[in-house]
């Protein structure tokens, strides 16, 4: 595999932003998955809202991991419009989903009962279709108790959770193009630090012969 690109600019900012909580790298469920893309599950933000052309995070993480990864962000989508698109993220073949939703459920106030119940379904669902799970946490300092749900999914299914990266970009006005949105720096943030957690997991899918 290529080495990660990275410029000099990201070594600080990654050592603040990056974090992943959740199994070790060879206890991810469904590392021995018979799918073969990488997908990218999400909202406004997987889509590539605010970034520049070509720029968004899955774009990012497809050059920084050397492999295909297949952006199905729609904007506007809560956790629960992201559960009811399961199964095209599953057409696509995917080995891992990177599930980045939950946004929209705090602009919108969707109870957050409702928000945790989908992201729920969306993670059960993948996790018996023998696909592996990545869940994005989304952090804001208006989120209240939305902000809990990511690390009890993450607990109680045993999937990894990226969390505070895009909490932090969303509270850094220089990674934003607007109040919700990163920028095309905020998506490089954003990208290296999932490269950063799934490299991790490519490797020990590897050692398994996948």
């Amino acid at each position: 595999m290529p080495a990660v690109r990275r410029t000099a600019f990201f070594f600080p900012l990654l050592a603040l932003l990056a974090g992943c909580d959740g199994p070790a790298p060879a206890d991810v469920p469904n590392l021995d998955s018979p799918g073969k893309t990488i997908v990218c599950l999400g909202d406004s933000i997987t889509s590539g809202v605010g970034a520049e052309p070509g720029q968004p995070y899955p774009a990012l993480l497809s050059s920084q991991l050397g492999t295909e990864v297949i952006s199905q962000g729609v904007p506007g989508d809560t956790a629960e419009e992201g559960l009811a698109r399961v199964d095209q993220a599953l057409a696509a073949d995917p080995w891992l989903v990177v599930v980045e939703l939950g946004g929209n459920d705090i602009l919108n106030r969707v109870p957050p009962e409702r928000t945790e119940a989908a992201l729920r379904q969306i993670v059960q669902r993948l996790l018996a279709a023998k696909v592996a799970v990545v869940l994005v946490e989304v952090e804001v300092p208006f989120a209240g108790r939305y902000a809990e749900i990511y690390s009890r999914l993450g607990d109680e299914l045993n999937v990894p959770v990226l969390d505070d990266t895009l909490g932090e970009i969303l509270t850094d006005a220089s990674l934003k193009a607007d109040p919700i949105h990163p920028n095309a720096r905020g998506h490089e943030v954003l990208a290296a630090a999932l490269a950063e957690e799934i490299e991790p997991i490519v490797e020990a899918r590897r050692e398994i012969g996948k």
